[in-house]
């Protein structure tokens, strides 16, 4: 990624360290699945090979059931080696719990209370 971060106008990406992508719903937004089409089409293009992704939210975010379904896919995110799910807010934690269990990920997802321990976890995950 020649830019560290870009900015998709509902949410971020930028590139931290040990291939950690960090994608961040802007607050009181709903992504749809073309939000996530959108997201994971910059992170194949800016990315030469295999990445984590730790998300954050701002209050209110979220990704609408069909997002949700999608993000979960093999097909969208077969590039993504391992998710790590921040939950800062209480009705995060709810609907990431509901996300992991329901939609059942394809790739390694997690659920994290700090961004530390979120990106202690993905440093195992990280591309050699």
């Amino acid at each position: 990624m020649t830019e560290k971060k870009l900015d998709l106008g509902n949410c971020t990406l930028e590139a931290l360290e040990w291939d950690v992508v960090e994608l961040h719903i802007n607050p009181e937004q709903i992504l749809q699945p073309d939000d996530v089409r959108k997201i994971f089409d910059e992170i194949h293009k800016k990315f030469p090979k295999g990445k984590t992704l730790m998300v954050t939210a701002g209050d209110k975010a979220t990704l609408s059931p069909e997002a949700r379904e999608l993000a979960s896919s093999e097909d969208i995110t077969h590039q993504i080696l391992a998710d790590a799910i921040v939950t800062e807010h209480y009705s995060h934690q709810m609907s990431s719990n509901f996300f992991v269990r329901y939609n059942q990920p394809y790739r390694p997802t997690k659920l994290f209370k700090t961004i530390e321990e979120a990106k202690d976890w993905l440093k195992s995950y990280a591309a050699e």
